[in-house]
């Protein structure tokens, strides 16, 4: 008898050890796949497709940036039901997104999951092109993201596949004090972070209540500006990633702003901008990262893009690269064949796409572009995710 319990003790402690480590294992390998410098891609399409997911692993993307506020759904936002009052997950929806994970999966493709909505927060595109910023001034709006975010990584925290909760892309408070300011780095910073802090940490907590392990990643306010690093506020759960977007100058990566106006390097509104202007505009995360003591693999440049058709966009992208390689930044480039609107799928190079192609969208078919990687715009992105 004493012998089989000792045999039976010696069995449950090996058993008990073998799922502790499982559990580290999984820890140690979410958190980890940020050590080594990755490169991905951004997909916020309507319908993700599995060829999609293996020409981009195959390309070299190791991850994508999925947002998937544009997917079909019957309610009036996706997941969430209405962004006016969360009460539980659309299990449709949910459904849906699991179909694209699955893929995900299938193809062995690392996914950051983020959202253009949030409760309190709905997508301007989807909100009569108006701001909503009830998320930033209403503890009801706080609560309920973060009631979101909780019952969402309750269902999903057994995705190994998932390498990043991305809580809420862009988030703009600053909008609350000055709708239409220029430079949003500039308004109201103290007060704007505090907010800020308040409301990641809120949804932070949620998270870590079912989730342990997956990697969150916070974007910086002012539609992610890196100028607003200055003013950023750290957190001190250890799995945390900071992100920024890079579209600066705006005035040229942006089309109607340029509208041909405008050439890289050169001067555009008063500025010269070449691959040390870039760089300036971006010294705010370095000067972070020295005060906090973030390392450069906790840094996510979450998007960076521009008009495919505007001058000089080979050099632009290959100077916006090299500097993310100088301070070993992760970095997405958007958008991966965008099937709402192709000004930023760079495999379609400069040229209008033809008007049979349109065509046949109003009619309900799904035309496949002439898409090509060699030209310009994006060989510069494939010898970068190559290298």
């Amino acid at each position: 008898m004493i012998i089989l319990k000792l045999i039976c003790t010696i069995i449950f402690t090996i058993l008990f050890t073998s799922t502790s480590f499982a559990n580290n294992v999984q820890i140690y390998n979410k958190i980890t796949f940020w050590d080594k410098l990755q490169k991905g891609a951004n997909i916020f399409n309507q319908n993700v497709l599995q060829k999609d997911i293996k020409t981009a692993k195959d390309y070299g993307i190791t991850f994508i940036r999925l947002a998937p506020d544009k997917f079909p759904s019957k309610e009036r936002d996706f997941l969430i039901g209405n962004a006016d009052n969360y009460t539980r997950l659309v299990q449709k929806d949910l459904n849906s997104l699991k179909k694209v994970l699955d893929i995900c999966t299938k193809e062995k493709m690392p996914v950051i999951l983020t959202f253009l909505s949030l409760p309190g927060s709905r997508w301007k595109q989807n909100n009569h092109d108006k701001d909503d910023l009830r998320l930033w001034s209403n503890i009801k709006f706080q609560k309920q993201a973060a009631s979101f975010w909780k019952d969402l990584a309750l269902e999903l925290r057994n995705y190994p596949i998932i390498v990043g909760y991305n809580i809420l892309n862009e988030p703009h408070p600053e909008r609350i004090y000055n709708a239409k300011a220029i430079h949003l780095y500039d308004v109201g910073q103290d007060t704007i972070q505090k907010q800020l802090y308040k409301t990641y940490q809120l949804i932070i907590d949620s998270i870590r209540m079912v989730d342990q392990n997956t990697p969150i990643i916070l974007d910086s306010s002012a539609y992610g500006d890196p100028k607003t690093f200055k003013h950023f506020k750290t957190h001190k759960d250890v799995n945390i990633l900071y992100s920024f977007h890079m579209y600066e100058p705006y005035a040229y990566t942006n089309h109607k702003t340029n509208n041909n106006r405008f050439s890289y390097p050169g001067e555009i509104n008063s500025t010269y901008w070449d691959k040390q202007t870039l760089r300036s505009y971006m010294l705010e995360v370095i000067n972070f990262q020295k005060i906090n003591h973030i390392p450069n693999n906790r840094i996510l440049v979450g998007e960076f893009g521009c008009y495919r058709k505007t001058k000089g966009l080979p050099k632009y992208f290959n100077d916006l690269l090299e500097i993310f390689k100088e301070n070993q930044w992760h970095f997405a480039f958007y958008a991966f064949r965008e099937d709402t609107w192709d000004g930023m799928d760079y495999e379609l190079g400069d040229k209008q796409l033809p008007w049979s192609y349109w065509q046949a969208l109003e009619k309900g078919s799904k035309p496949v572009p002439d898409r090509k990687e060699t030209y310009p715009q994006f060989k510069v992105l494939k010898e970068a995710l190559a290298k």
